[in-house]
């Protein structure tokens, strides 16, 4: 058991380690809603077993709920997605892709109409 607390302890620790680049990188804003408030590291879920800067994310309080939680809150206040999910970075394309995909199966019209206008890299598709 400690053996798999202390795995933890270090796999968060790299991730935190990641905090000072990926924050360059989002300019001290959040990757999906661009919401200039407290982030936090968000490791893309798929990735490698040590965090790296290629499947993580900076992500304010509320997207990194939304996307730990499941629950589909107030969708009309994740409209913020239409644009997202264009982004260049990888990431940052496939958590907006992966929530916006959630939204089209709780039949939220808008995400519906933006998936089917998506075209994805094959590469960035086989990870969503």
């Amino acid at each position: 058991m400690a053996r798999g607390h202390d795995r933890h302890q270090a796999h968060q620790a790299a991730l935190i380690g990641l905090g000072r680049n990926l924050s360059r990188r989002a300019r001290s804003a959040c990757e999906l809603c661009e919401e200039r408030t407290s982030l936090r590291p968000f490791e893309v879920e798929g990735g490698p077993e040590i965090p790296e800067e290629d499947w993580a994310a900076m992500l304010c309080h509320r997207c990194a709920g939304v996307i730990e939680d499941k629950r589909l809150r107030d969708v009309h206040e994740l409209r913020f997605l239409e644009n997202t999910i264009w982004a260049e970075v990888r990431p940052v394309q496939i958590l907006a892709v992966r929530l916006v995909k959630r939204l089209s199966e709780a039949d939220v019209h808008w995400a519906t109409e933006l998936l089917e206008n998506l075209y994805l890299d094959p590469e960035v598709e086989e990870l969503i």
